[in-house]
Order: structure tokens, then sequence, then C-alpha cells
């Protein structure tokens, strides 16, 4: 049985992955500290040994694989892109505990067999890539091998452009690790709406008439945590059975000439969602534009993607979401728990290929 250790626990996506894949493991014990992602996290998977603050823990359980998904805030071009050098006291910079605890289970003679990281793309972008390459080569002087690559959601099934950095890593002999093949998607954003929606998540007639200028868009942007309808992103689906998009990137004007930003945007419900964060500024309001037949014919109605769309978009499934809606966390700290999650499809496809099809576990 594979022992397994979560940093940066979360809502626990990497131990939810493990167990759709079916593989056979056990999780040892886990460190968070936001209240909400330790009720949710109890909710979904049920009692856990929490060790806290990971600046606190002095030695970790003995296990084969650990999860150091650390906190992307000062790395995200969504962030506050404050870096995570050692010693700078920023949330990112939390990865430095990570070596901490591995010098101290290095001196034990039990350093962990198996390493995963997942983090934003900007993690290996030319400001940020030397300091993560030092980190690289430090788990290199442990006898650690690394691999690591972007992967997006959309090539592993879910309908959302999410990009992120995984970086395996694997101590030891072993088969030289493969990231998983890109799969067909076939799912569109639209399948993963929810068919009836309380109105308090639709925008005023007055802010619809605010979008007006339409372009076409495939692919959803990141979910993030804000909650403001100022800083939405919008989803349209079909105006008079025509899919429709309104105010894009790419040199187009917005209202009045301004340029609209990346969370002033409607994206077609045929296509992908945008890229679910956990800023509380880029948090898009993924909105869906929905046909409404009125005695004059079609008009659109824009809303907001619901909590359950955002975690579904992360690779969640309804008996899970329940959970989490029916313990009244509220809609704001379920858009965060989602943004700050990982996408289970991509971490299924990784552990799959590392121990089903590599058949790397002792």
């Amino acid at each position: 049985m594979l022992k397994v250790i979560e940093l940066f626990a979360g809502i626990g996506a990497q131990r939810e992955a493990l167990k759709e894949a079916n593989i056979d493991h056990e999780v040892v014990a886990i460190s968070e500290i936001d209240k909400y992602a330790i009720e949710a996290y109890k909710l979904l998977h049920g009692d856990t040994f929490n060790l806290g603050d990971i600046k606190k823990i002095a030695k970790l359980p003995q296990a084969d694989l650990w999860t150091y998904s650390f906190p992307c805030t000062d790395i995200s071009l969504a962030g506050k892109l404050g870096g995570f050098e050692k010693g700078s006291n920023t949330s990112s910079s939390l990865l430095w505990e990570v070596q901490r605890l591995l010098s101290v289970s290095k001196e034990n003679n039990e350093l962990p067999k198996y390493l995963l990281l997942e983090n934003v793309k900007n993690l290996v972008s030319k400001k940020f890539k030397p300091l993560f390459q030092i980190w690289l080569d430090y788990l290199t002087s442990l006898g650690y091998k690394n691999y690591y690559q972007v992967l997006n959601a959309k090539d592993y099934g879910i309908p959302q452009n999410r990009e992120r950095v995984f970086c395996v890593s694997i101590r030891g002999e072993h088969k030289p690790f493969v990231f998983p093949k890109k799969q067909e998607l076939k799912l569109k954003l639209k399948d993963l709406l929810e068919e009836e929606v309380d109105e308090k998540f639709y925008l005023s007639q007055k802010m619809i008439d605010c979008f007006n200028r339409k372009i076409k868009k495939e692919i959803a942007g990141t979910i993030t945590t804000c909650v403001s309808a100022s800083n939405s992103t919008f989803i349209a689906q079909k105006k008079e059975n025509k899919p429709i998009c309104i105010n894009s990137k790419g040199g187009r004007k917005g209202i009045n000439g301004l340029q609209p930003s990346l969370t002033d945007r409607i994206y077609d419900s045929s296509g992908l969602a945008v890229c679910i964060t956990s800023s509380s500024y880029f948090m898009p309001k993924y909105v869906v534009i929905v046909p409404q037949k009125t005695k004059a014919g079609y008009a659109i109605a824009i809303r907001k993607l619901t909590p359950r769309e955002c975690l579904r978009l992360m690779g969640w499934h309804d008996q899970d979401i329940d959970k989490l809606i029916n313990a009244n966390i509220s809609n704001a700290q379920l858009y965060k728990l989602a943004g700050n999650s990982i996408v289970v499809n991509v971490l299924i496809g990784i552990f799959s290929q590392l121990f089903i099809n590599m058949q790397t576990i002792n």
C-alpha cells in the first residue's frame, strides 16, 4: 500500500485522484491551515491526521509519496509576484519548509521515494525558472530524478484552459517517467452547466448592455476566487441559436474604446471555460449567457458560473460537491476552494502513469 502525505492539502485533490485511479493507498497525514479547506477535506475524505502549519512541523511520518503543491500566490501573474526566495517570508516561499523537512527525513534515512509538485505555469518563466532550478538541483542532490512539464486541463477531459506545471521526482532505480498523453476533449463547457440557477447569479440588463463587442472564444479562462461582478469573466451561450462571446483580447477595443481586461470577457459555453484561479482580483465569475425566450423572440441573459460548476470544472463529482454545499460553506469560500484545488483528471493521468502503467510501486 502506498503511504501518502499531502502538504498544502487544500480539499484533497491528490487524494481524490488516487481514489479514482484505484491505487491502493493510505494518507498518513496532511498539512493544512485554512479552516474552510480543513472542513471541506474532512467532509470529502473523513477524519485525517492534520499536522497543521508546515512551519511548525518538526518531522514528517514515514511515507512513500509526498505531495507539496505549495502556494502560487507570489508566483502567479494573477497574484502578488513577490517570488519565493528563501527567507523572503512570502506565501510561496513555504516551499523551503519542504526542503527543511526533506533534510530531516534524510537524516533519519526516511526520504520518500516519490514527490509531486503542482504550481502555476509562471514557475518556469524567465523570472522564476532560475530559482526553480535551484530547487530541482537540491532534489537531485538527494538522489531524485526530476520530470516536469506544463499540462493543460483541456487535454485531460476537462473543458477548462488551465495550464499548470507538474513535477514528478523519483528517488532510486526506476523506469523513466513519461507524462500521460493528451486526450481528445469530448466535453464542452455547457456540458458542465447546471440546468436551473438562482437569479442571484445573473447580471442586470444594464450590465449586459455594456458588453457590446462580439468575438469567439473556445476555451474558458482560469477559474479564480473573486466574487464581485466587476471582476468577472463571462461565458456566452447562444443568442438566437448563434454562439457568441463578447470582449476579448488581441487588440480589440472594449467599452468606450478601452481595452477590455481578462476579467471583462464573455466566453462561449460551447467551448472551454476560462481558467479558475485563487486570486481575489482575477477571479472570473465565469459567466454564462443563456438564451431567454421572450414575446419579442430571444434575448440573452448573462450569469456567473456557480460554485458547483467551478468545482465540476476542477474534476469534482456532484456527490462530493453536494457534501460541501449541504454543509453551508459560503459561495465565496466555495469559489476559493475550487480555485485553489488541482484538476483531479490531470492528477489521475499522472498517478495512473506513475503507479499503474509504469508499475513503480515497490
